[in-house]
């Protein structure tokens, strides 16, 4: 790893090599904030998102964790040459969508669709108006629909989420304040096929009051 791919300072010329790397190149959705973190001997300089350096200490309080041993756990799972910060935000997403919740996350908008854009699994992002905003490539793929056909349309002219009751008692639940995730199956109908899967349905209380919800198929 070379100093300006993330690396404050070394003991040696290659004591990094094999070993995640920290993101200059990550959208700019919101100012950044830089840390120098001691990881297993190795000093690292990391630019994340304001957002996310909370998920990030949440999840360490959680579980009885420093910052510092929580990210060099991530750290020592990654496959050799990963990128570090991606693998962070990742990492944020997989627990918010683990845990069911972002309260307290105080996430903006610019920040869930960076999130749901990391997310390996299929996502989309809904609107409080049920509009989608947002869709991973992994959505794409598992939907076979094209951007162009989702972007900006009703989330409910293309899917079908089944619970226990209907669909507008559904929406109404997810908009409420401190609302639970949702699970549901998730269902596309295009002539000559049935496309359905199990979904979570995440709420999110956005910054300035703007609620949104995530929407990630299980694959």
């Amino acid at each position: 790893m070379s100093p300006n791919e993330g690396t404050v300072a070394h003991d040696s010329d290659d004591e990094n090599a094999g070993t995640p790397r920290a993101d200059d190149s990550a959208p700019s959705v919101a100012p950044w904030e830089q840390r120098i973190l001691q990881l297993d001997g190795k000093r690292y300089s990391l630019r994340l998102e304001h957002e996310f350096w909370a998920v990030l200490e949440q999840i360490a309080e959680r579980r009885h964790l420093r910052l510092n041993r929580l990210i060099a756990d991530i750290a020592n799972k990654c496959p050799p040459e990963s990128n570090l910060s991606s693998t962070l935000r990742v990492f944020c997403l997989t627990e918010i969508q683990r845990a069911g919740t972002t309260r307290g996350a105080g996430l903006d908008r610019g920040n869930v669709l960076a999130l749901a854009d990391s997310a390996p699994t299929p996502c989309l992002v809904i609107d409080a108006d049920q509009t989608i905003i947002g869709i991973n490539e992994a959505m794409l793929c598992w939907s076979n629909l094209a951007r162009d056909a989702l972007m900006d349309g009703k989330v409910t002219d293309h899917f079908r989420f089944q619970t226990d009751g209907d669909a507008e008692t559904l929406w109404a639940r997810l908009a409420e304040e401190g609302a639970p995730s949702e699970r549901a199956i998730m269902v596309n109908i295009t002539p000559g096929r049935v496309l359905a899967a199990d979904a979570l349905l995440v709420p999110i209380p956005g910054g300035r009051g703007r609620r949104m919800c995530l929407a990630w198929v299980k694959v």
